[in-house]
């Protein structure tokens, strides 16, 4: 099996290559941090750089593409999770490589939840927008793609920034009104690694949106709180209203995960699984 992660050195890249079996061929992008990983060829590139995604890509010819690449804020938004993308599907197409494409579950409003396959993207923030306009892309350039919709993506080895800083007291507000499904980095990482075998020996149409969340809805406070209590430290942070806050943000984007459950082997754990395991 030959596969290319977009995003190598991110928190799920890092972990798809750290968890993909050993005897695959894998190749990998990154920006800032370089990947020292023994088994795995690595590409320093932008994926705003169409040339360069489409050299690498032609270098690698890999079966399966999986696409992580993301930026959460900054001007670039749009420039690298959408423009990217659409580089990443192009050369994907023309090398007739599989691809799938991580999405999130804030590109919908939050009043319509839980979220199946079908539900129509309602952006309300920059990076849901980002996207959301990715997605777009995704379908227009290669019909044959899989959008995988996540949600929060935590974990323990290493520490995730975010709970990282829920725990350090540098996020001092939780909303008590804000609901997601989040997921253990690595049952994701396995669902991929798994999505990716299937894609590449299948070559299966049938699953063009898949959710890929935990099987737990949770506030963010009740995630911290949970989390806090995990780690025996203090809870450094107090409770919040997501209603109050000046711009809108989506309140409930929790996910459907029957179809995954269905398909996958993979276990989509919830919150309390994950913690009572480690």
């Amino acid at each position: 099996m030959k596969l290319f992660v977009t995003g190598g050195s991110g928190y799920l890249g890092a972990a798809i290559l750290k968890r993909a079996p050993t005897d695959w061929h894998i190749a990998a992008t990154y920006v800032t941090h370089p990947i020292e990983q023994r088994n795995v060829a690595a590409f320093c590139l932008d994926v705003r750089d169409a040339d360069a995604v489409t050299r690498a890509l032609e270098q690698t010819r890999p079966a399966v593409i999986i696409h992580t690449a993301a930026q959460m804020t900054g001007d670039a938004l749009i420039a690298v999770n959408a423009d990217g993308t659409r580089n990443v599907a192009r050369a994907a197409q023309q090398i007739g490589a599989q691809l799938i494409h991580l999405s999130s579950d804030v590109i919908f409003d939050g009043e319509h939840a839980p979220y199946d396959e079908t539900a129509e993207p309602r952006p309300l923030i920059p990076y849901a927008i980002s996207k959301a306009r990715a997605e777009e892309i995704v379908r227009a350039e290669f019909s044959n793609a899989r959008i995988v919709r996540t949600s929060l993506i935590y974990g323990f080895d290493p520490m995730d920034p975010r709970t990282r800083q829920v725990l350090n007291g540098e996020m001092p507000r939780l909303f008590t009104d804000e609901y997601r499904c989040p997921i253990f980095v690595d049952d994701l990482a396995d669902a991929l690694i798994e999505l990716a075998e299937i894609s590449e020996i299948s070559k299966i149409s049938e699953i063009s949106i898949l959710n890929l969340a935990g099987a737990q809805r949770l506030s963010r406070y009740d995630f911290g709180v949970k989390l806090a209590r995990a780690f025996n430290t203090i809870i450094k942070f107090q409770p919040a209203l997501s209603a109050s806050h000046p711009t809108p943000r989506p309140r409930d984007c929790a996910l459907d995960i029957a179809r995954a459950q269905k398909i996958l082997r993979t276990r989509l754990r919830g919150v309390d699984e994950v913690l009572a395991q480690n």
